[in-house]
């Protein structure tokens, strides 16, 4: 080797060793990145990004196919006739109300739609609170006293 070729060398280690922490970092950074990229890329070279296995799918759409038709059969109903009146209601309570049931916690208009037009309402006004008393045929014959606290049923009394 000849003196030329070792100062042109000299050269290039000067030229690295004069660069700046920064450099060093960035170019650190770069470098890692590009090795995991590739080692992504390669780990994953046989996998189809998106794909859905076509029994998954099947499955997907007779469920979804389902629902539907759940859902049409559903809206022939009564309880679906008063879900689509007032959809804010779950199905279960539109079921329940549609089977002529009243619980208490339900408001006046859920037991209007259970029962139909109570026969006779009798309403009072106490310390700011409305009290309304609704006398109805239940659905055994059975004549039932229905009382309301403002909107709320409170208590429902059974008479023969």
């Amino acid at each position: 080797m000849d003196d030329s070729s070792r100062k042109d060398g000299g050269k290039w280690i000067n030229l690295l060793k004069n660069r700046s922490p920064l450099f060093w970092i960035l170019t650190t950074v770069l470098l890692t990145s590009l090795i995991v990229g590739l080692i992504t890329f390669w780990l994953q070279g046989d996998q189809k990004s998106g794909f859905i296995p076509a029994n998954v799918l099947s499955r997907i759409h007779q469920e979804k196919a389902k629902a539907q038709k759940d859902h049409e059969e559903f809206m022939k109903t009564r309880a679906g006739k008063i879900w689509e009146k007032y959809p804010y209601w779950d199905r279960e309570t539109c079921q329940k109300i549609a089977e002529g049931q009243v619980w208490t916690g339900m408001s006046k208009e859920q037991a209007r739609e259970a029962i139909g037009t109570p026969g006779k309402v009798r309403t009072e006004k106490r310390e700011g609170l409305l009290y309304e008393e609704w006398a109805v045929d239940g659905r055994d014959k059975e004549k039932l006293i229905l009382r309301f606290e403002d909107n709320v049923l409170k208590s429902i009394e059974a008479k023969k």
